[in-house]
């Protein structure tokens, strides 16, 4: 798999250089060294974003699962036996696994849900199992477990976890994180909050600004940027989607003929219609 230009990742500059580290480390000692880590932040601040482009930009195969949809093995549901059949795909290359909502697996403090403390504290045990294996059992066709390799699997568990900044390994451990597997995955990176220069820039950068601009003949750029970055303005505090506010609010102009909000109607007449023919 040949190596790609990285794409430039807006607002994360000192993560991206540690994370870039740990891949070429991951890399350069042929899966020896496998470097798993945890890694916080708030949503739509670019979590599997940047992770899925350096392992793109280091040429390593990529799978990405959703922790918050596993159930214990042996009960019915999405096992981590089958959402890791994949990598019986991979032939032997270095992958990088991204598990995402990580931190829906605690429930710290819950004492009136037993049922789901079984599971998810089922769930972390069956991940301590992993990483502490060579193989492990991967779910096939009518039923039967195949022995799948995972020494050459770098795990990056991310979660959200309620928004909270500079999460350190002892808050970890507070949330609910088992001690035996922060003893396997003792390295915890945080995302910065996206500021709104770090949003003007994303929508500068753009590339559905930039398809919706070729499509709509009549409409300038630089108004549609204008528009949205006032908008963004005002809207700022309120924003709990980050970066994925900008497709949205994108979305939003060119499909409601320019209107960011019922009482926000803008000037720009859109002289040319899509023609769904």
């Amino acid at each position: 798999m040949g190596k790609k230009k990285e794409s430039k990742i807006v607002g994360q500059n000192e993560l991206i250089d540690s994370i870039s580290r740990i891949f070429d480390i991951f890399v350069l000692s042929k899966t020896e060294i496998r470097p798993h880590f945890i890694l916080t932040g708030p949503s739509g601040s670019g979590k599997s974003f940047t992770i899925h482009n350096l392992a793109d930009a280091k040429g390593l195969a990529y799978i990405e699962i959703n922790a918050a949809q596993l159930t214990k093995e042996g009960t019915s549901g999405n096992s981590l036996s089958k959402v890791l059949a994949p990598l019986r795909n991979m032939q032997n290359k270095p992958v990088v696994c991204f598990v995402d909502e990580f931190d829906k697996l605690f429930i710290s403090g819950n004492s009136n849900n037993t049922l789901a403390n079984e599971v998810t504290t089922g769930v972390q045990n069956e991940f301590l199992k992993v990483l502490e294996s060579d193989t492990t059992e991967t779910f096939g066709d009518y039923g039967k477990y195949i022995p799948t390799k995972v020494s050459n699997v770098l795990f990056v568990f991310a979660g959200a976890f309620n928004g909270e900044e500079n999460i350190t390994v002892d808050r970890l451990r507070e949330l609910g994180v088992k001690t035996e597997f922060i003893g396997r995955v003792g390295l915890v990176y945080n995302t910065k909050p996206l500021t709104l220069e770090d949003l003007y820039m994303i929508l500068e950068k753009s590339e559905l600004l930039d398809k919706y601009i070729h499509l709509f003949e009549g409409v300038e750029k630089e108004q549609v940027i204008d528009d949205i970055k006032e908008y963004l303005k005002q809207n700022f505090k309120f924003n709990d989607l980050g970066a994925r506010l900008i497709n949205t609010i994108i979305n939003q102009y060119f499909i409601n003929d320019g209107k960011l909000t019922k009482n926000d109607i803008n000037e720009i007449s859109f002289t040319k219609k899509i023609s769904f023919d």
